[in-house]
């Protein structure tokens, strides 16, 4: 019980888990196209391994905080109903899917960047490696957008630890993530991997709203002043958990 104190820092760490990604964004360099050459792709390999161990390694440094951050709601929701304990449920078993999948894709990588001289030898592995990176987030979509739709479901349904915007803006980003199953059936275009609906608006509005929801439920938790008494930190915790809840939190 008394790690319950930890709250305000769980709901901050999605927030640190966008900032970690993003600058590991900005550091990976952009891969060819996903219809270059397998020559080109294995020149990546090589040319770029540097870039790319180190902006993988903010990207697997990101997914702890990320998990941390689903764990915490998975937390609060517990003193809630038991549908809004059924929707903390689904988002953080979604986001372990979905963060299974963003680490898998960061381990191809990872493996062309350690092995350039096999990836100049036999290039269609490189490519084979980069479309395994480019897809296994494709995969992900559906799972992806059960997160969103799991907090939708608890800011709009339960009236829970978000205002209502954010419940909306939940079910866009939803929709967003969606879009990135067309990455799956096609190699050009606005659905393809490196398209506006494949990748850009899918991955800007994930980030967008986790760090905005992050501070959000950062700040809730953290500005309503706690009980005194030996036990005061965590009752005001709970007081905190049950007033955002249906039924004052019974079920």
């Amino acid at each position: 019980m008394s790690d319950d104190r930890w709250a305000p820092y769980g709901a901050a760490a999605g927030a640190i888990a966008v900032v970690l990604f993003a600058v590991g964004f900005l550091i990976l360099p952009q891969p060819p196209d996903f219809d270059a050459l397998p020559a080109e792709r294995a020149a990546f390999f090589a040319d770029q391994r540097t870039e790319i161990h180190v902006g993988n390694a903010f990207f697997v440094a990101a997914a702890p905080f990320f998990i941390w951050f689903l764990a915490t709601i998975g937390s609060l929701t517990r003193a809630g109903n038991p549908g809004a304990r059924r929707a903390g449920a689904v988002a953080y078993g979604c986001g372990l899917i979905a963060i299974a999948l963003f680490l898998a894709d960061v381990t191809a990588i990872s493996v062309g960047a350690l092995r350039p001289e096999a990836m100049a030898a036999s290039p269609e592995l490189a490519g084979a490696l980069l479309d395994f990176s480019f897809l296994a987030l494709g995969a992900a979509s559906l799972v992806t957008a059960g997160i969103f739709a799991a907090f939708a479901v608890l800011v709009l349904r339960d009236r829970a630890l978000w205002p209502d915007w954010l419940g909306w803006l939940a079910v866009l980003t939803s929709v967003a993530c969606g879009l990135r199953i067309g990455s799956l059936f096609t190699t050009e275009g606005v659905f393809s991997v490196d398209g506006a609906l494949g990748f850009y608006v899918p991955v800007g509005a994930l980030m967008v709203w986790i760090l905005v929801g992050s501070i959000a439920l950062a700040s809730s938790v953290r500005s309503t002043p706690e009980p005194s008494g030996l036990f005061g930190p965590v009752s005001g915790l709970l007081g905190r958990v049950r007033s955002t809840l249906p039924g004052g939190g019974s079920g």
